[in-house]
């Protein structure tokens, strides 16, 4: 009850200040259980009493994802990466609400672009990737001297086939083919699922594929 209490309030903030936001797109079923897959299948592959320090590419609003991460997972630290201000004023207060400040930070640089030492990140989730060119193949491939991630981490990345969402600038049509643009090397998990969504308002629905790997760089 006092989680959906805090959800309520971070609603009911959103759609005071922000009354354009899609904080209500960001619960829909397919978005929690898309997070939800990528938390059984870690738990299978990472040890919970093993510490986390955790980079989430396109982090969009943070939440669900963060909760579902430090319910599950021995977190030391989690950073977030968004270039939309929208998205990083509500993940900011999804923060204050949630009471996760103390080990969670907000950026606004481009991820792919911004320069400083070394990843000692353990963990690497993108479930954005087909809004996305870059990956973090490319990142350690721009530091071939010195690696990026100096910590060898796990990757999480999903993506889609939904190539008719114009922002969707690159989709994949399988598993195989998300493993092979982005270059993992050692694959611990594969797999698809089948996804409806519903339009009320035209009485219709879309079907789609959602994709996600965990690997090895």
């Amino acid at each position: 009850m006092m989680i959906l209490s805090k959800y309520a309030k971070m609603i009911e903030w959103a759609i005071d200040i922000h009354p354009h936001c899609h904080i209500f797109e960001s619960l829909s079923p397919n978005q929690l259980s898309s997070k939800k897959w990528m938390i059984e299948e870690l738990k299978n592959i990472v040890d919970n009493k093993e510490i986390q320090k955790i980079e989430i590419v396109g982090s969009w609003y943070g939440y669900p994802l963060i909760q579902y991460l430090r319910e599950n997972l021995f977190i030391e630290k989690i950073e977030c990466w968004d270039i939309d201000k929208e998205a990083r004023m509500i993940s900011n207060m999804y923060n204050e609400i949630f009471e996760s400040k103390d080990f969670v930070s907000v950026y606004d640089k481009n991820y792919w672009e911004h320069s400083r030492d070394g990843s000692e990140s353990t963990l690497l989730i993108n479930t954005s990737s087909e809004h996305m060119k870059e990956s973090f193949y490319m990142m350690n491939q721009l530091h071939r001297k010195n690696k990026f991630y100096v910590k060898d981490p796990l990757v999480v990345i999903q993506s889609n086939d939904m190539r008719h969402i114009d922002e969707h600038i690159n989709c994949v049509d399988s598993e195989d083919e998300l493993i092979s643009k982005h270059k993992i090397r050692k694959v611990f998990y594969a797999s698809s699922r089948n996804i409806i969504e519903w339009h009320d308002e035209r009485i219709e629905e879309s079907k789609y594929k959602r994709f996600m790997v965990i690997g090895k760089l």
